[in-house]
C-alpha cells in the first residue's frame, strides 16, 4: 500500500481519546486514523439508490430468489414476437409506432 504523509489537526479531548483506543488495542493511533478515514470515504462514496427502489410489491415472493431464471431470453425477441394477449391489466404492443397501445381485453 502507496501511503502519502499528511497533517491532522485534532482537539486535545480527542487525540486523547485516540491515543487510549490504539493502546487499548494495540495498535497506532495511525493505523486507527487511516481505518477510520478509509471507512468515511467509503460510506460517502457510496451509490445512492434511487428513492423508487422498493416502493412496489410485485407479488411474486422469491421474484429477488429467482430473477435470473425469470429474466432467461429478455430482450432476445422483439415487440412483433410478444403473446398476443399479455395477461389481464398489461397493454398489447401496436404494430405502429407511436399509436395508442390496445389494453381491451
Amino acid at each position: 500500500m502507496e501511503t502519502i504523509k499528511t497533517t491532522v489537526y485534532l482537539n486535545a479531548a480527542d487525540y486523547r481519546r485516540l491515543k487510549s483506543l490504539a493502546a487499548d488495542k494495540g495498535r497506532s493511533a495511525a493505523e486507527l486514523v487511516r481505518e477510520a478515514v478509509a471507512e468515511y470515504a467509503a460510506r460517502a462514496t457510496e451509490r445512492e439508490w434511487p428513492r423508487s427502489i422498493g416502493i412496489m410489491n410485485s407479488g411474486i415472493p422469491d421474484l429477488a430468489e429467482r430473477y435470473e431464471e425469470m429474466m432467461d431470453g429478455f430482450g432476445e425477441e422483439g415487440p412483433e414476437d410478444c403473446q398476443d394477449d399479455p395477461g389481464p391489466g398489461l397493454p398489447r404492443w401496436s404494430s405502429d409506432a407511436g399509436s395508442e397501445s390496445d389494453t381491451s381485453p
